[in-house]
C-alpha cells in the first residue's frame, strides 16, 4: 500500500498533534506544567518518528513525489491515453490469438518440491508463439514466501519489444507500460478498487527480459527443478 501525499501529510503532521493535544489536556498533568511543557516535544517527535518507521517498514511513502512526476501518463484518465491504448490493442491481439487458437502456447511444469528446487522456484512457463513462430507472451508462476504464488506475463510485439507486464501477487495486480524505446511510460498499482501510482523503470526484474529472442532462450533453457514431463 502507498500513501497519497494528502494521506502522508496526516500520518506525520496531524497524528502527533492530535496526540499531544491529548498529552497537554491530560488531567493528570495539569498540576505539572513544566512537566508539559518539557515533554511536549518529545510526545510530538515520538509519535511523528513512529509513523516514519512504521512507514518506511510497510512502503507507504516510495511512490510520494517521484512517481508522480516520472509520467505524463495521469492517474485520472489513464485508460484513454494514446500510448496505453497502443498497448492496449497489441495484448489484445495477443490474448485473441490465443483464445481463437491462432497463437501456439507451450508450457513446462516444474517439481517444486524436490529438494534441488531453490528457494523461490519457478513453478510453471508458458512461451506462447504467433503464426509467424514469433515470441508474443512469457508468463512465469513463481513461489514465492508463505507458499504464494507470484504471476508475471510479458506481452511483446510483432518487432520482438517487450511492451506491457502484467504481474499479478496478493496484494493485487500490477501494470507496466513500455514504449518502443524500452522505456516505462506508465505504471499502476492495483488495490481492489484504488489505483495508485507505481514507480518502475527499464532494467528493473519485471521488465526483464526486455527482448523477444531472450525470452524464448530463457524458456527454452534449464529450469531450476526437475521438469514434469507426464
Amino acid at each position: 500500500m502507498h500513501l497519497s501525499l494528502i494521506e502522508a501529510m496526516i500520518v506525520l503532521l496531524v497524528l502527533p498533534t492530535i496526540a499531544t493535544i491529548l498529552f497537554w489536556r491530560s488531567q493528570v498533568l495539569r498540576r505539572y506544567r513544566v512537566a508539559r511543557w518539557l515533554l511536549a516535544p518529545f510526545v510530538y517527535l515520538g509519535v511523528a518518528a513512529l509513523g516514519v518507521i512504521v512507514g518506511i517498514n510497510f512502503g507507504w511513502y516510495t511512490h510520494i513525489g517521484s512517481s508522480r512526476a516520472q509520467y505524463s501518463v495521469k492517474l485520472e484518465d489513464w485508460k484513454n491515453h494514446p500510448d496505453v491504448r497502443e498497448v492496449r490493442a497489441m495484448y489484445d491481439e495477443i490474448k485473441i490469438g490465443i483464445k481463437e487458437n491462432k497463437y501456439k502456447a507451450k508450457t513446462r511444469n516444474y517439481d517444486v518440491e524436490s529438494p534441488s528446487c531453490p528457494t523461490y522456484p519457478i513453478k510453471s512457463e508458458t512461451l506462447v508463439v504467433d503464426e509467424a513462430n514469433r515470441p508474443r507472451m512469457l508468463k512465469v508462476d513463481q513461489i514465492i514466501s508463505h507458499r504464494e504464488v507470484l504471476t508475471e506475463e510479458r506481452y511483446y510485439d510483432k518487432a520482438g519489444r517487450l511492451r506491457f507486464v502484467f504481474v499479478d501477487h496478493a496484494s493485487g495486480p500490477t501494470r507496466i507500460y513500455l514504449n518502443t524505446e524500452g522505456k516505462v511510460f506508465w505504471a499502476v498499482e492495483q488495490d481492489g478498487e484504488k489505483f495508485t501510482v507505481g514507480d518502475y523503470s527499464a532494467g528493473n526484474g519485471e521488465t526483464e527480459p526486455s527482448n523477444a529472442t531472450v525470452a524464448k532462450e530463457m524458456f527454452n533453457a534449464a529450469g531450476s527443478c526437475p521438469e514434469i514431463t507426464k
